[in-house]
This record gives structure tokens, C-alpha cells and sequence, in this order.
């Protein structure tokens, strides 16, 4: 007998879990039609978000090519012209070409490519005018330009012309060059900027001054020793000649100073009077001398300085203070040099193997002594020779500024207890403290011939910032790198995946 009950209670459960089926179903689709609404609103907003990052790239770049806009970011401004060289530009009033002597008219070295770059930021002042010429496709281009064959223009060079004076310039007047252990040149920086400018102020300019080095005695050179020198000399305008007063009458009339670079012989006596017949006839002119072990005492140079109450020891300058000379070297001085009336600002550089300068005590009326570099109360000047007494006790007296206005017209001197700070090879063992030096020696020379400015624009070179850390610093960098920063973004991967599987 069928029990009528049990079959309508099974009826009514099927039915509902029929319904519960159905119900589940329909929350699945709901949430399944949820989820694929979200995701394409996710989507969605992400391709927006492409298309906004893409088109506001592509104007920005649109507007950056038509309105030629550049942005400089290496670390030492390869491609951007300094307030010195704006200055200069701004106050141009002739007009200059920049040439490029080129197969093709197209730069032979990837530095040369640096530099056009570089001539961008000229081209956009009214006087300047950049171009390349092919010399073989123009071969009577370079004779045109250089029509005595004095410059010894080549292909390859760069040539800054204002009317018909010129001025060449080659690969390593614009590239700064160095050598490694392997004596290997290589590229350490630019020197594009500083030779332009001071091309363009050499082409420019109306008069150029003329600067003689004396020969003869050992001197350093401005075309062995003095490379730097003669460069920064030509970069400011000025013609630099050597001079062997032992065969010349007498110091050329054009002669803006005489200088005169670590003698290791003293004068003639009538190099003497010709020097003396330039000064008293209003010549300007420096006097360099370094520390020497012998035959240094220059009786004739001291000669010619008594009349200006000053005389040269024959010492060796020794620093005593160790907060003033290099750490192994108490005869490789740091001097500071303060601002006055000749040097326009303070700086410190070192002065190697100095001797010092007596000041005597015959004053007169019209001779005007200024001290330019004093050591410490702590340095002494030992005599070179023994015999000649007592050592010197500091402080000493470095470098002094004459302005003698007894002659027959009023002339200035400087000078130095100290020359090996311009030469080439000081260079390279003072860095920075050089380029002071260079100031110093050129701000001594313009206050000699009355002249205000001073063009240093320094090398600008591929600096390589270098960490140092120690051992136990490396190692805890490598777990640091090597494990923890790997395992936290895994972890952090892992959590954002996880979270985002229950959303």
C-alpha cells in the first residue's frame, strides 16, 4: 500500500531543491555577469588610461620638434653653452662663421657630432653663422681662408673666421684627452666650449695684445712646458711669441708684458738693461722663479728688482703647519690667495718648491708694493746655502703686485716665488687646484696691462661618481640584492594575487 503522505513530502523537497538549483544558477550568472562587468570596466579604464599616456607623449614630442625644444641632462652639460660664453654672445657685434671642414660635409668622429650639437646653442645668437664645407669638393676653400699658409689649416678642422682674421681649431682643441697606464689616448671630457668662445673673442676683437716669453736661460715654454698656458693666453685674446733677449736689440714694441718662467740661469747684464729700458719706458711684465739647489742666487735679476724694493731669496720655502701642505710633502705649500685690487677673488692652490720674496726696507713714494700670497707664521725659508746665515722665519712673502709710477711713464710687475703651478705636468697631479692657479697667473696679467676680463671656462669631463663602501658593506648589499629585495616583491606579487583571486 503506497503511503500517499511520504510521496508528497518527496515531491516538495525535490520541487525545492529544484528551486535551490535553479536560485544557485541564477547567483552564479550573476555573479560570473558581475565579474566580466568588472573586468571590462577595469579594462576599460586601463585602455583609457594607454590612450591618454600614448597621446600625451606623442604631443609632447610634436610640440618638443616643432618648437625645437632641448633639454641638456648629462651630468656635465656637454650640450649647453655657460652665462660666460652668453654674456659674450649677447654683446657680439660682428659677424662670425663657424666652418666645419668635413668629407661630405658630414663629421668624420662621433665627438665631432658632440660638437655640432653643441653649435646648436651658438646659431641661435644673431652674429653666429654655422656651416660645413667638403674642401675636396671646394679645393681652393682652404687657400682662400688661409692665404699665406700660416695657419696650417687641415680637413677635419673646425675654422672661426670674423672678417679676415681666422682662427683654426683642431680635434684637441675641442676634445680634452688623456692617457691611461698603457699611455692609450682616450676621451675624458670637452673642451668644445671654452676654444669656441674664445675663438670668437680672438676674431672678434679689434686689437690683440702681445705676450713675450723669454728663451735662453731654461725657461719654461709656452710650446713644451706651457701648453695650458698659451692656450688659455689665445682663448683670452692674446698673441703669445718667445723672445732670446741675448740676440734681439731690444723687447719688440709691441709687446703688451715679457714673462719671464723659472729661469735656471741668471741675466746677462745686457738683458738686464734691456728689460730695465722696457720697464722704465712703461713695460709691464711678470717674473716666475722656482727653488733651486744651485747656481740660484740671480745677482743680476736682484739687480734689476732693488729699484723696486724687492729682492728673491735664495731659500727653499718649508710649511711647518700640517694643515698647510700636502700630507707627504711640507715643501708642496697650500696657499690662499685673497681678493684685492689685482686679484679679483679668493681661491687657494699649492705652490711646490717656492722660494720667497724679500721686501727692503728703502721705501719710496712712487713705487706701491702689494703682498699677494703669504705662507703661515709656522713656515720657514731655508738657505740653499748654508753659509749665507740663518734660515728665513716665516711668514714669507710669495708673490707680490709693483706698480712703480716713478719711470718715465708708470709700469707694473708681479712677481712670483712659484712657476711650476702653470706648467702642463701640474696639471694633472693639481686638478681643480690648477685651474685656480691659471686665475691667479691670468688676473696678475690683465691687472699688469690694464685689462678687466678674465675668460675661464673650464674642461667639462665625464665625471664617473664611484661609491666606496666597505667589505662587510658590499656583502650586506649582495644578500640585500641577491635574496631579500628578490623574496619581498615575490611575497608582495603573491599577496596582491591572492587578494585579488577572492575579489
Amino acid at each position: 500500500m503506497i503511503n500517499l503522505k511520504k510521496v508528497k513530502d518527496k515531491k516538495v523537497k525535490d520541487n525545492s531543491n529544484e528551486k535551490a538549483k535553479i536560485n544557485n544558477k541564477a547567483k552564479a550568472g550573476s555573479n560570473k555577469a558581475k565579474i566580466n562587468l568588472r573586468s571590462l570596466k577595469y579594462g576599460s579604464n586601463s585602455l583609457v588610461l594607454i590612450a591618454i599616456v600614448v597621446s600625451a607623449v606623442l604631443l609632447v614630442n610634436i610640440i618638443i620638434g616643432l618648437f625645437d625644444i632641448r633639454f641638456d641632462l648629462t651630468s656635465s652639460k656637454l650640450y649647453s653653452i655657460g652665462e660666460v660664453t652668453k654674456e659674450i654672445l649677447e654683446n657680439l657685434d660682428k659677424d662670425v662663421e663657424i666652418i666645419g671642414l668635413f668629407d661630405g660635409g658630414k663629421p668624420p668622429y662621433k665627438d665631432y657630432m658632440d660638437v655640432m650639437e653643441l653649435l646648436k646653442q651658438y646659431e641661435k645668437y644673431d652674429h653666429i653663422k654655422v656651416r660645413t664645407i667638403d674642401p675636396d669638393k671646394n679645393p681652393g676653400f682652404i687657400g682662400d681662408l688661409d692665404k699665406d699658409n700660416q695657419k696650417n689649416i687641415q680637413k677635419n678642422d673646425f675654422v672661426v673666421k670674423c672678417g679676415n682674421k681666422i682662427k683654426r681649431l683642431t680635434y684637441t682643441d675641442l676634445v680634452a684627452i688623456d692617457y691611461n697606464e698603457y699611455f692609450q689616448a682616450q676621451k675624458v671630457g670637452s673642451l668644445a666650449e671654452q676654444s669656441i668662445t674664445g675663438a670668437i673673442r680672438f676674431v672678434s676683437s679689434d686689437k690683440t695684445p702681445t705676450i713675450y716669453f723669454t728663451q735662453g736661460h731654461q725657461e719654461y715654454s709656452p710650446d713644451e712646458n706651457l701648453k695650458l698656458v698659451r692656450s688659455q693666453l689665445e682663448r683670452n685674446n692674446f698673441d703669445v711669441k718667445t723672445i732670446n733677449l741675448i740676440t734681439e736689440a731690444r723687447v719688440p714694441d709691441d709687446a703688451a708684458a715679457l714673462v719671464v718662467v723659472s729661469p735656471k740661469q741668471d741675466l746677462l747684464t745686457v738683458e738686464k738693461r734691456k728689460i730695465q729700458d722696457f720697464l722704465d719706458n712703461g713695460g709691464d711684465a711678470i717674473f716666475m722663479f722656482d727653488s733651486l739647489e744651485k747656481g740660484s742666487e740671480f745677482k743680476e735679476f736682484n739687480d734689476l728688482f732693488r729699484p723696486y724694493n724687492i729682492s728673491i731669496n735664495n731659500d727653499k720655502v718649508k710649511e711647518t703647519d700640517p694643515e698647510r701642505h700636502l700630507p707627504t710633502d711640507p715643501y708642496n705649500v697650500l696657499v690662499d690667495i685673497s681678493a684685492n685690487e689685482v686679484i679679483p677673488q679668493s681661491f687657494s692652490t699649492f705652490f711646490k718648491d717656492s722660494r720667497s720674496i724679500n721686501l727692503l726696507k728703502n721705501e719710496k713714494e712712487y713705487i706701491t708694493i702689494t703682498s699677494l700670497i703669504k705662507t703661515s707664521a709656522k713656515s720657514v725659508g731655508e738657505q740653499i746655502d748654508k753659509s749665507a746665515g740663518n734660515d728665513i722665519a716665516g711668514p714669507l712673502d710669495l708673490a707680490v703686485a709693483i706698480d712703480n709710477m716713478g719711470g718715465f711713464t708708470s709700469s707694473k710687475m708681479i712677481v712670483i716665488g712659484n712657476a711650476r703651478f702653470i706648467t702642463d705636468e701640474s696639471a694633472i697631479e693639481l686638478g681643480d687646484y690648477f685651474t685656480n692657479g691659471m686665475v691667479f697667473f691670468l688676473s696678475a696679467l690683465n691687472w699688469a696691462i690694464d685689462r678687466e676680463d678674465v675668460l675661464m671656462i673650464p674642461a667639462k669631463l665625464n665625471l664617473v661618481e664611484k661609491l666606496s663602501i666597505t667589505q662587510q658593506q658590499a656583502k650586506i648589499t649582495m644578500y640585500l640584492v641577491v635574496a631579500v629585495l628578490p623574496l619581498f616583491i615575490l611575497g608582495v606579487g603573491a599577496f596582491v594575487w591572492l587578494r585579488r583571486r577572492h575579489l
